[in-house]
């Protein structure tokens, strides 16, 4: 359900249109998981990685994208998992 639900979400809010030559570009997988959460990643072409931490009890998503070429790291927001999953 984390992976599918974030897969929507990342379906939804970013512009995919420039993978449809080259797909490898932009990607979302599956990460760690913990006691109480999951972690799924989403690759933008860009190179950007936005992390999502799904909680296992709640379904609340954080958000935290990070540049790895510039040393950036913020959390950019939250949603609920059950939203993007029906």
């Amino acid at each position: 359900m984390a992976y599918k639900g974030v897969n929507n979400y990342c379906h939804k809010e970013y512009d995919w249109s420039i993978a449809e030559e080259n797909p490898s570009i932009m990607y979302v997988e599956m990460g760690d998981e913990t006691d109480s959460t999951y972690q799924v990643t989403f690759r933008s072409y860009t190179g950007a990685l936005v992390y999502f931490y799904v909680d296992k009890t709640s379904g609340t998503t954080r958000i935290v994208e990070r540049v790895p070429s510039l040393g950036i790291e913020e959390e950019v927001g939250s949603f609920k998992l059950s939203d993007y999953t029906e």
